[in-house]
């Protein structure tokens, strides 16, 4: 992955009163600099300033704070977070778009403009190089790299501390949604399990350029190591696989696998949990398949909540 620092200040642009570089419209930039979007990346640019206001209002970012900008495009997001955070490093895939990026912007001393992809950015080398122990990430996500993305996020979670990600509707859904709603799936559940995961509001397909078919969500993500989990990680999501994999099946089939290899039966789970295992998994909250995990392993920390 290349690196090279951005500073505003090219040609035609000049910072607003408030101080921050006011980008130029993004169908201005794909006709200046003979580009066009690609389908396949499903480039579809941030344009309208009211949402990049509630956007970057929403993160809730300190002079201190360190962005991690997914796929920053023209710039609609990166100024108005370099002005509100200490230094953005923007990932940027399309080398195209990184080289209007810089020549029509120059350099930047608070924004790092990074070309590559973001699944392979190192996080820890990162945050180590700006002095932070965790990073803020932020970014307009592509349908095709959501579950990937979201996956690497949580394997970084120890250098990211939080993410706003704005993703389409019916996936912010999948992942923010709550036991019993007809989006809940695995993706919720272990997310949950080591995060919390809320819905903010919905952005438009009117508010991007070209316009998608598709109205997106934004959703928060916030890591956090003491949300009372008691399960192995890998247990945990192996339990969530099997429910989810049989989704209408009841837990004493979805499971019945798992206890064989591990010489459990469905009534001591129910037993030692209380769940009743003639429910299906996408009733189950995040603490239940937690017990269920600590009881299939067996160690003794499975019992029902108090």
């Amino acid at each position: 992955m290349s690196e090279d620092g951005s500073r505003g200040g090219g040609p035609g642009n000049r910072p607003s009163e408030s101080g921050a570089m006011s980008p130029t419209p993004p169908a201005a930039m794909l006709g200046k600099y003979g580009l066009a979007p690609s389908r396949q990346r499903g480039q579809n640019f941030l344009s309208d300033a009211n949402v990049i206001r509630k956007v970057v209002s929403a993160v809730g970012l300190s002079p201190d704070d360190v962005v991690v900008e997914i796929g920053p495009g023209f710039g609609a997001l990166t100024f108005a977070l370099a002005q509100a955070a200490r230094h953005v490093v923007a990932v940027e895939i399309d080398a195209g778009i990184a080289g209007a990026f810089r020549a029509e912007y120059g350099e930047r001393e608070d924004i790092t403009l990074v070309v590559g992809d973001i699944l392979d950015l190192g996080f820890a080398e990162v945050a180590e190089h700006h002095g932070v122990d965790k990073l803020v990430v932020v970014g307009n996500i592509p349908y095709n790299i959501t579950s990937p993305l979201v996956r690497r996020l949580t394997d970084e979670r120890d250098h990211v501390a939080r993410c706003l990600l704005m993703i389409q509707s019916e996936v912010g859904a999948r992942i923010a949604s709550e036991p019993g709603e007809s989006d809940y799936s695995g993706l919720s559940v272990v997310m949950r399990y080591h995060a919390r995961v809320r819905r903010l509001f919905t952005v438009k397909r009117t508010c991007f350029y070209p316009r998608p078919k598709v109205d997106s969500g934004v959703i928060e993500i916030v890591f956090e190591r003491d949300l009372g989990r008691r399960s192995d990680p890998d247990t945990f999501e192996a339990v969530v696989h099997a429910a989810f994999g049989k989704r209408r099946k009841m837990l004493r089939q979805s499971l019945r696998v798992m206890m064989s290899e591990r010489g459990k039966t469905a009534s001591e789970l129910e037993e030692v949990t209380g769940i009743a295992l003639s429910r299906r998994g996408e009733t189950l909250s995040v603490e239940e398949f937690d017990d269920l995990a600590c009881a299939l392993v067996g160690d003794g920390q499975g019992g029902a909540r108090v």
